[in-house]
């Protein structure tokens, strides 16, 4: 009877053991198994945004270090965006080229960029038209950022050379 007893016993025991086995294998399929899957994505898509915002700092500092050399190689030309447009300045360097020096103003507008653009009509009269590349180099060398637009108009009258061109002036 004691056999019975214990076999009995042990059928409960190994029946016990197959309903807690069942139970944590629903539990691991059901839960943990779910669970890695989503840690195993949300742990490689971590990953992949770690990566990302390496890659992006790292091309950050590369544009600043090129920014910062960029900035050191053109500070002249920088600090011309900045200055505030001199009108007479700008006339008593093209009178030491030219005659009969005019600047009418025609319009400011400001740019996709954040430039503001001051056009001007320049008259003037000159000697020799080499008078006229001589002021493109000078104006070279003034604190502003002047462009000279096409179309140039060179009149021959009385033995000088009228010049006719629009020009353009740019600043921060």
């Amino acid at each position: 009877m004691a056999t019975k007893v214990n076999s009995s016993k042990t059928v409960r025991f190994m029946l016990f053991v197959l309903a807690f086995m069942a139970v944590v294998m629903l539990f691991v399929f059901l839960v943990v198994i779910p669970s890695i899957k989503t840690f195993k994505s949300k742990k490689a898509e971590y990953l992949y945004q770690k990566q990302q915002v390496q890659t992006l700092t790292s091309q950050k500092e590369k544009l600043e270090k090129r920014l910062q050399s960029v900035e050191k190689k053109y500070v002249d030309a920088l600090r011309a965006f900045k200055n505030d447009f001199d009108e007479k300045a700008f006339l008593s360097v093209a009178s030491q080229y030219f005659q009969n020096v005019k600047l009418t103003p025609k319009s400011e507008k400001k740019s996709e960029s954040g430039l503001q653009i001051y056009a001007f009509k320049a008259d003037f009269d000159a000697r020799t038209p080499v008078q006229f590349y001589k002021f493109v180099d000078a104006l070279q060398k003034m604190p502003n950022v002047v462009k000279i637009n096409f179309p140039i108009v060179l009149d021959a009258r009385d033995n000088k050379i009228h010049l006719q061109f629009n020009m353009s002036v740019y600043r921060l």
